[in-house]
């Protein structure tokens, strides 16, 4: 019987084990474009959620409340514009691939009408569009579109 240099299964069984772990990690590590429309969905329903619960807030105790747009994140208190009440805040963070053009507060009144208001926002899953959400005069109303492109013509 002739001895011939070859891998062990132990050496081939670690290797493939690094290789496994190796693509795992990877996997995991960069977000596929599902998990990435999912965090968008996910922060539509959140945002969805915290508006209602502020224009609720604000016609049951009568105080105003103030939604905050802000480049990473969407904060709200209670109180006006320029005075939060760091105790009543709620911070609700946007996804990476969603980010708002400028800052922009909303002032939600006593009564829980919002002021007339537009927040623009930026997805990377649709670099050509960009999602348009306008607060309307009503009780807690507010409507999120697409815009197609810089000529203002829209999507619902």
């Amino acid at each position: 019987m002739v001895k011939r240099p070859a891998f062990t299964l132990i050496e081939i069984v670690t290797v493939l084990a690094i290789v496994a772990s190796l693509a795992v990690i990877a996997v995991h590590r960069f977000p596929t474009r599902q998990r990435q429309q999912n965090a968008e969905q996910a922060f539509w329903r959140e945002l969805q959620t915290m508006w209602q619960q502020q224009t609720l807030t604000a016609s049951v105790t009568g105080q105003p409340q103030v939604v905050s747009f802000r480049g990473t994140e969407v904060v709200t208190w209670a109180g006006k514009r320029g005075r939060p009440v760091p105790a009543q805040q709620w911070h609700l963070p946007l996804p990476v691939t969603l980010k708002t053009e400028r800052g922009r507060d909303i002032q939600i009144q006593r009564n829980g009408h919002p002021e007339l208001a537009v927040v623009i926002f930026k997805s990377q899953l649709q670099p050509k569009r960009q999602i348009k959400l306008n607060a309307l005069m009503g009780w807690g109303a507010y409507k999120v579109t697409h815009v197609k492109d810089a000529n203002g013509f829209y999507d619902d």
